[in-house]
């Protein structure tokens, strides 16, 4: 991602998300087989647990997958809306990142669930993801510190931020309604009050 692009969060996340679709599609199949050999139904049953992880899993990954092609111009989120989106995106960010043998990413808190009229449903996961590859591409993954609190992102990095206006703007143009502020050694990004669910 040394140039930044709208590209950029799908050719980082692609490669991940499928290594994790693969991984649960052999679950599943192992699943499967239980069921072909002798006393498999009480194997099977023994597992119920573990299949029902795979499978929440599985629909997280899903949901990450309309969101990034969606983001490229194939519709795939449709209606479907996710209390957990930023979450879901975010985790598939850190998890990119740490793969490609950076440094682990430092995080705090839980990024906020989001309400069903956050926009179209998908640009505010990928600006979440979007803003932490390339922060974390231009300035070091590792010498970031995270925080969320509520619908408030902040990085600090122990040296001044110097992130590309041009690159951030492209990523802030997906979000109209969100703030973002690059002052010294911080980053702050702020939800749009209304995208951010109430407390279930």
């Amino acid at each position: 991602m040394t140039a930044w692009s709208a590209q950029s969060v799908p050719r980082a996340l692609l490669p991940v998300l499928i290594h994790e679709m693969n991984n649960g599609t052999q679950l599943l199949v192992g699943f499967r087989s239980l069921l072909d050999i002798p006393g498999g139904e009480v194997l099977f049953a023994q597992k119920a647990g573990e299949l029902a992880q795979g499978s929440s899993k599985l629909e997280d990954l899903g949901f990450a997958l309309a969101v990034v092609s969606t983001s490229s111009g194939a519709n795939m989120l449709l209606a479907r809306r996710e209390r957990r989106a930023v979450q879901i995106l975010w985790d598939l960010a850190v998890r990119t990142l740490e793969r490609s043998g950076e440094h682990r990413v430092h995080t705090q808190g839980d990024p906020p669930e989001l309400a069903p009229s956050a926009l179209s449903g998908w640009e505010v996961p990928w600006a979440g993801a979007a803003l932490l590859l390339h922060a974390s591409e231009a300035m070091g993954a590792g010498d970031w510190r995270w925080r969320w609190e509520g619908g408030r992102l902040t990085g600090r990095l122990g040296r001044p931020v110097e992130l590309d206006a041009a690159d951030l703007a492209a990523i802030l143009e997906r979000v109209p309604g969100s703030q973002l502020c690059v002052e010294g050694e911080t980053l702050t990004w702020d939800l749009a009050p209304d995208w951010v669910a109430a407390p279930a």
